[in-house]
């Protein structure tokens, strides 16, 4: 059996993450450091082919929906969902503003995992997603 794949934060120590925040929000203060990785038992979806991304706070969740389709070179019956921190599916209309001031980490990144329909749509459509991350990326 394969072993997956480290997360961002099982490669960093928390020290490292929390300066890079601040160095990156001093340079960019108004752009979020997010931090997006594929859902650790996504099968359908591709890796993107790097995981962090600095995001204008203004800029909405469909538009980032819109270019991880692009990047990920999706198809239009392909379904993408994105899991902020875990525990939340934020609405197509939200900022990345307001995502960030509610849902950033400690550390001070904001980290989205994106899966596909299939993966939401087992036996426990978000909870064993949400259940997973969370035992995967805990501090």
């Amino acid at each position: 059996m394969d072993a997956l794949p480290k997360s961002f934060k099982e490669r960093r120590t928390f020290g490292q993450r929390v300066r890079e925040v601040e160095q990156v929000r001093k340079e960019y203060p108004d752009k979020v450091p997010v931090i997006i990785e594929r859902y650790a038992h996504e099968n359908q979806l591709p890796p993107l082919d790097r995981s962090k991304f600095l995001i204008p706070e203004h800029v909405h969740v469909g538009e980032l929906i819109k270019i991880l389709r692009r990047r990920l070179q999706l198809n239009s019956s392909q379904s993408i969902f994105l899991i902020v921190n875990g525990r939340n599916l934020p609405a197509n209309a939200s900022t990345f503003a307001e995502i960030y001031r509610n849902e950033a980490d400690p550390d001070g990144f904001l980290y989205i995992v994106y899966a596909s329909h299939e993966t939401f749509g087992s036996s426990t459509p978000q909870e064993q997603a949400m259940t997973d991350y969370n035992n995967r990326f805990s501090n």
